[in-house]
């Protein structure tokens, strides 16, 4: 029975379907699904046939199929655990059937003689095949049943909301996705020959026994998708240029003075990169550029000249850092260029005492402190400026968009905000860039200065662990210094990872004529600062790390770089730590230690890693293996999910997308709202994107 036929029944809230109570919209809701329309637009992650009844003898270990049998015989055993073996014969061979969970009723209906239709997957049990917890349907022998004709999606899904649930409510809403709004412009339809909205849904929900991916891959949506995306992004621009900013346009003396002391030239990429910030700080809406360079391009120093600018326009400037390590080596150069320049750096650290804290916190609202540097600490309540006209954020991806804007609104003073200037050293493609941050302006930086030596990575499995440590010891004689990165702090056998205590102590063993150090994220500040300062000095040589030395590290006479259990760890970070090293005259080396045997996925990372230190051609490969919403640091707040397009693989479409976003806007304006309603109210687990991608 049809739910009742109304033109706007689609926009109606969940609630108006049959069955669905307030307990199941609210379990509906934690899937983003508010609306009878947005059933339609939750869609399948991934398929199983059951178009066809598999004869039990021909089964195989792994298999997803549907059966049908008899049962011949069930008992209750006690293995550990209480469960309930139901013995399924089709006349071909037996299938067991076995279940963990079952109510005496279940008990008493899955008796000998009984038929059943079955769905699970096939598993190995002995000697013998089984399924456990298989889909079970009763059958009568007097009724045959049809099987289905189409396959069987499988949808994302929250606690409590079975799939057959979830299928019935979609069905009942796809009665009504003819009266759903096409939002294409007609143009656009025509142009690239899409057939309609109602067909690909329908193609989605219920495919054809028979499809392949390449078959149901929904162009239509994929373009609509993207389109919603690029006109979320146009709306945040327009949004970010309605506001005022200060327009800083005296000569930046600061930066010439600057220039002139130090040892060596801006690379010509750093000179285009400082154009294209001063140009933006010059106008009266805020800036808003993403400034991209590969590990050891000079992006501090880009960062210095923005903020000199700033500075010598009266402004004070805040510079965010992930971490503290990194924040503490920020203020260290920054006093090093600076201070000769009489300009005034204060470091906020949320390990300092309210009382060390106090008289910082004093210079920057008297104004006499010019530069702020720290972690997110510089944006607590009790943190003031006199005249804030710049905030620079090191590692963007380390910070989600709406922690970005939370920082431009604790900025904002009277009717004008600062300007934002926001690093990365993990490259991202262009393409993604300007989809996932299309609300900022985007300058690369793609040239590394004069004398960084190229560096050579190997992958060796960890049985050569010998081997690898004679060659420290050899590094070490000869005068440099070595890294040695562990995953984990503590012992984990799980995943096979060695402690960082542990490795300390038996290199400490292995290696007494070598100093040895520790660092990791358990240490307290000043422990870490002054480990670290040791190691810079030369009076460690070998030094056991966690990740925590992933960023920002520069210690020119590092020539080696040892990375245990690489195979576990993701490209881009691969990639930062093998920047630590590298940054001499010296030829460097980084060796990846891998225990075997590898999965598909690890293999491709070590091989990138071997062949290849450009970091976009890296952010490329990265991004096919993992998907954007990993390689963005979105995976978990949702900022880039998209459902069933994919960035590197529909990047055609873009250039389309762009012109179709500008046609939109300027002639069914009415249209926006609805289409980033449609596709940004973004559900939580896996897409379908991931299906598409294979």
């Amino acid at each position: 029975m049809s739910e009742p036929a109304e033109p706007d029944f689609l926009q109606q809230p969940v609630t108006a379907l049959r069955g669905v109570g307030d307990a199941v919209a609210e379990k509906l809701v934690r899937l983003g699904i508010l609306r009878v329309a947005d059933l339609l637009f939750h869609l399948p992650m991934r398929y199983q046939d059951r178009t066809r009844i598999y004869p039990i003898a021909s089964l195989k270990v792994g298999q997803e199929v549907l059966v049908e049998g008899e049962i011949d015989y069930a008992e209750v055993v006690q293995r550990g655990r209480t469960m309930l073996l139901c013995y399924l014969n089709d006349g071909s061979g037996t299938l067991i059937l076995r279940f963990f969970h079952f109510t005496s009723a279940q008990k008493y209906s899955l008796r000998k003689g009984v038929l059943l239709r079955c769905f699970g997957e096939v598993r190995q049990s002995g000697m013998k095949l089984e399924m456990a917890h298989p889909e079970c349907h009763y059958l009568r022998a007097d009724a045959p049943e049809p099987i289905a004709n189409t396959l069987t999606p499988t949808y994302p899904t929250t606690e409590g909301l079975q799939q057959r649930s979830l299928r019935r409510l979609i069905d009942l809403a796809l009665e009504h996705v003819d009266t759903l709004p096409d939002l294409l412009p007609e143009n656009v339809v025509r142009q690239h020959r899409f057939p309609p909205l109602a067909h690909d849904l329908r193609k989605l929900h219920t495919p054809p026994s028979g499809s392949t991916v390449e078959g149901m891959r929904p162009h239509r949506l994929i373009f609509e998708e993207l389109l919603a995306h690029q006109l979320g992004v146009q709306q945040a621009r327009h949004e970010l240029k309605q506001v005022q900013a200060h327009a800083m346009r005296e000569d930046n003396r600061y930066w010439q003075q600057l220039r002139r002391a130090l040892p060596f030239a801006p690379t010509n990429a750093q000179n285009r990169v400082i154009a294209d910030i001063t140009h933006d700080l010059q106008q009266d809406v805020p800036m808003n550029r993403l400034v991209q360079g590969d590990v050891g391009s000079g992006k501090t120093l880009v960062a210095v000249a923005a903020a000199l600018h700033a500075i010598t326009n009266g402004f004070q400037v805040a510079l965010m850092a992930p971490t503290e390590l990194l924040a503490e080596q920020h203020y260290q150069n920054l006093v090093r260029w600076l201070e000769p320049l009489g300009i005034e750096t204060v470091y906020i650290s949320g390990n300092q005492t309210p009382r060390q804290r106090r008289r910082k916190v004093e210079n920057l609202l008297l104004g006499i402190g010019h530069i702020a540097v720290g972690t997110h600490a510089l944006f607590q309540r009790t943190v003031e400026f006199l005249q804030l006209g710049l905030i620079i954020i090191d590692e963007q991806h380390r910070f989600g968009v709406h922690q970005r804007m939370a920082l431009r609104e604790k900025g904002k003073q009277g009717e004008h905000y600062p300007h934002q200037l926001v690093m990365t050293a993990t490259p991202i493609p262009r393409t993604l860039a300007m989809t996932a941050y299309g609300d900022l302006d985007y300058s690369v930086i793609d040239e590394l200065p004069p004398g960084r030596t190229p560096i050579t990575t190997v992958a060796l499995n960890n049985e050569r662990r010998d081997e690898v440590i004679e060659r420290i010891s050899a590094a070490c004689r000869e005068g440099r210094q070595v890294y040695w990165v562990c995953t984990l702090i503590e012992e984990s056998e799980a995943l096979q990872c060695e402690a960082a205590e542990v490795t300390a102590a038996t290199l400490h063993e292995r290696l007494p004529h070598v100093a040895v150090g520790l660092v990791h994220g358990r240490l307290h500040g000043s422990e870490k600062e002054n480990m670290m300062r040791q190691f810079k000095l030369g009076e460690i040589q070998l030094l056991v790390a966690t990740t925590v030395i992933e960023v920002g590290v520069d210690v020119p006479n590092a020539s080696l770089m040892v990375i245990e259990n690489a195979e576990r760890m993701g490209l881009s970070q691969l990639h930062q730590l093998r920047g630590r090293v590298g940054r001499g005259s010296v030829a460097s080396s980084c060796v990846l230690l891998y225990q075997h045997p590898l999965g598909r996925t690890a293999r491709k990372r070590l091989d990138a890693m071997r062949t290849t230190t450009d970091g976009f051609m890296i952010a490329d490969i990265d991004l096919e293996l993992r998907g954007p919403g990993e390689v963005l640091g979105t995976r978990q707040t949702g900022d880039v999910r998209l459902r069933v397009a994919s960035l590197l693989r529909d990047q055609h479409w873009l250039p389309a997308v762009q012109a179709a976003a500008r046609d939109v806007v300027a002639h069914y304006p009415e249209r926006v709202a609805a289409l980033t309603q449609r596709w940004l109210q973004q559900p939580d687990g896996e897409t379908a994107t991931q299906f598409f991608q294979s």
